[in-house]
C-alpha cells in the first residue's frame, strides 16, 4: 500500500458552533449528512455509463461492463443509519480532543477522555457479499481525506498530522500482539514513516503495554475512528477472543476513540450467553444489512431495476418481474452475487453470434455453466436452514477470495452517484460489492437481532422508488445532483 494522499492545505470552515469551528481537529470535515435523504446522496456510487457506449467494439465494452461493480444504491435505511451515527460519534470523539483546549492537551499526554463525550463501539453485520465493506468504503470516504497535514490554525501553529480513520482486518489465529502490530504497521504505511513498525514486537506480551503502544498512535496522530474488519475471525482464536474484546472495551473507554466493527452472524453468536460483551460491542449501534427473502422485496427488485440501466449489450431488453424473478433464483438476494452474474451474463452475451441481448434465460444459463463454485453456497441460502447459514458464508469467501479493505484503495476523492460520472470509473472494486437488503416488511424472517436495533427512516418507499426505478439513469442523476 502507498502512502495515503495527505490533505495539504485543509479549507477551515465557520458555522457558528464553537466547539467546531474553534478546533482544527473538526473545522475541515464535512458536517455528518442533516437528513435522510442527504445520507442517501452522500453514500449513493453510481456507474460510469453512456448509452452510446453500447455503439463501441465489443473489446472496449467488455472492459466497461466491469464498472457494474463499481455500483452502490443504499437503499436500506441501515446503510443511512450507519453514515450518520458514525460519522456523529466521530465528530463526538474529536469534539473531547480539541487540541487546542487544556482537555484535549491533558488527554495528549495521558489524561483519561472526557466522561461527557463516551465514545461508542458499533457492529455492522450480514452475510459474506452483502456490501459491508463497500459500505464503509462509502462511509470513511465521507467526512474527508483519510490524512491531514495541519500548519496553522486561526493564526496559531499547529504543524501536526491527523488520521481520520485507520482500518484493518482481522487476521485470522492472531494474538492479541499480532493485531496490534498490524495497526503499527498500517500507521506507518499511511504516513509514509517507520515510526511504529516492530514496535509491539519489542513490548513483553500484556495488554496494559499493547495499549500504550496503541494510545501513542491515537494520540500523536489523532486518529478519529477504528475500524476492524472481518471480525468474525475472533471464533478462531478460542480464549484469545475475550483479550481482543477487552483491548477494545479498554480503547473505547480510555481514549475515547470510537470504533467500528465490521463481521458476519458468526461474530455474533460468539457474544450469545455474554449479555455484557454483547451491550458493549453494539452501544454505538448496530447496523444489519439483511438480504431479501423474496424476489418480490421492495428493495430488492429497486436495486435490480437500478442495475439494469447499466446494460452495455446492444440490444438491452426492457426490465421486467420476470428478470428480477431470475436474478433471485440465481443469488437468493446476495446481492455481489447478483451482479456477478449480470456483468457476467452482459459478456456472454458480448460472445454469441445472435442478438445481444440479456434475459431471464440467459442468465440462469450463465449461472448454471460459468458459477458452479457458487452452487454450494446458493443451495444453502435456498434450504432456509440457519444451521448452514455459517457455512454459506465460507462457501462464498472461498468462491471470490477477499481483498484487503484496509489498505488505501478509496480515499476521499470518491464522489457520489449524481457527481461526475468519472468519479465512479476512479473507485475501487469491492470484494463485496453493493448491499440492498430490504426495508422491513411483515412475514417470517431469519434474522440476528441485537437489543439496539431499530429501523428510522425519513426516506420514504415512494422517495426510494422515484429514485431508483426512473425511467432512465439521467433522472437518477438530476436528482443526485440537486443543489
Amino acid at each position: 500500500m502507498q502512502q495515503a494522499r495527505p490533505e495539504t492545505n485543509p479549507d477551515y470552515h465557520t458555522i457558528g458552533v464553537p466547539e467546531i469551528d474553534d478546533n482544527p481537529l473538526l473545522a475541515h470535515l464535512h458536517l455528518p449528512p442533516e437528513t435522510d435523504d442527504d445520507a442517501f446522496l452522500a453514500l449513493g456510487l453510481g456507474a460510469n455509463f453512456d448509452p452510446n457506449e453500447r455503439e463501441l467494439p465489443t473489446s472496449i465494452r467488455r472492459i466497461r461492463v466491469n464498472r457494474l461493480r463499481r455500483f452502490f444504491v443504499p437503499v436500506l435505511p441501515a446503510h443511512r443509519r450507519a453514515l450518520i451515527d458514525i460519522s456523529s460519534q466521530m465528530f463526538d470523539s474529536y469534539s473531547a480532543r480539541n487540541p487546542m483546549t487544556p482537555e484535549g492537551q491533558a488527554i495528549l499526554y495521558g489524561g483519561p477522555a472526557n466522561a461527557p463525550y463516551r465514545s461508542t463501539i458499533s457492529f455492522v453485520a450480514g452475510h459474506s457479499g452483502m456490501g459491508k465493506s463497500t459500505l464503509m468504503d462509502r462511509i470513511l470516504a465521507y467526512p474527508g481525506h483519510q490524512v491531514c497535514q495541519h500548519r496553522k490554525f486561526k493564526g496559531d501553529s499547529f504543524p501536526e498530522k491527523q488520521i481520520l480513520w485507520l482500518r484493518r482486518n482481522l487476521p485470522e489465529h492472531c494474538t492479541l500482539g499480532t493485531l496490534c502490530a498490524t495497526f503499527g504497521d498500517h500507521t506507518d504505511r499511511v504516513l509514509g514513516t517507520n515510526l511504529y513498525s516492530g514496535a509491539f514486537t519489542k513490548v513483553r506480551a500484556d495488554r496494559s503495554q499493547y495499549l500504550k503502544q496503541i494510545r501513542k498512535i491515537i494520540t500523536d496522530h489523532h486518529v478519529g475512528l477504528l475500524v476492524l474488519d472481518e471480525f468474525q475471525n475472533l471464533s478462531l482464536m478460542g480464549v484469545g477472543a475475550k483479550k481482543i474484546i477487552a483491548l477494545l472495551v479498554n480503547l473505547r473507554d480510555e481514549l475515547g476513540v470510537p470504533i467500528v466493527l465490521v463481521g458476519t452472524y458468526k461474530a455474533l453468536r460468539l457474544l450469545e450467553g455474554t449479555m455484557s460483551s454483547a451491550r458493549r460491542l453494539c452501544e454505538g449501534g448496530y447496523f444489519d444489512l439483511e438480504r431479501p427473502l423474496s424476489s418480490e422485496d421492495e428493495a430488492w427488485n429497486l436495486l435490480c431495476g437500478a442495475a439494469w440501466k447499466y446494460m452495455w449489450v446492444r440490444e438491452p431488453a426492457k426490465f421486467s418481474s420476470e428478470i428480477t424473478a431470475a436474478l433471485y433464483e440465481v443469488s437468493q438476494g446476495i446481492s455481489g452475487i447478483m451482479l456477478s452474474v449480470l456483468t457476467t451474463a452482459q459478456l456472454a452475451a458480448m460472445e454469441g453470434d445472435g442478438a445481444e441481448t440479456v434475459d431471464a434465460d440467459l442468465i440462469r444459463k450463465v449461472y448454471q455453466e460459468r458459477m458452479t463454485p457458487l452452487h454450494s453456497a446458493i443451495r444453502i441460502l435456498k434450504s432456509g436452514d440457519p444451521k448452514l447459514m455459517d457455512e454459506f458464508d465460507d462457501l462464498y469467501r472461498n468462491a471470490y477470495p477477499t481483498i484487503d479493505r484496509s489498505e488505501d484503495d478509496i480515499g476521499a476523492d470518491q464522489r457520489p452517484m449524481g457527481a461526475e460520472n468519472s468519479a465512479a470509473a476512479e473507485a475501487q472494486p469491492s470484494a463485496e460489492t453493493q448491499n440492498t437488503g430490504s426495508p422491513s416488511k411483515p412475514g417470517r424472517r431469519t434474522r440476528h437481532t441485537s437489543p439496539t436495533k431499530k429501523r428510522n427512516s425519513t426516506l420514504t418507499n415512494e422517495q426510494i422508488e422515484k429514485l431508483v426505478t426512473a425511467d432512465s439513469i439521467s433522472s437518477i442523476v438530476s436528482f443526485l445532483d440537486r443543489p
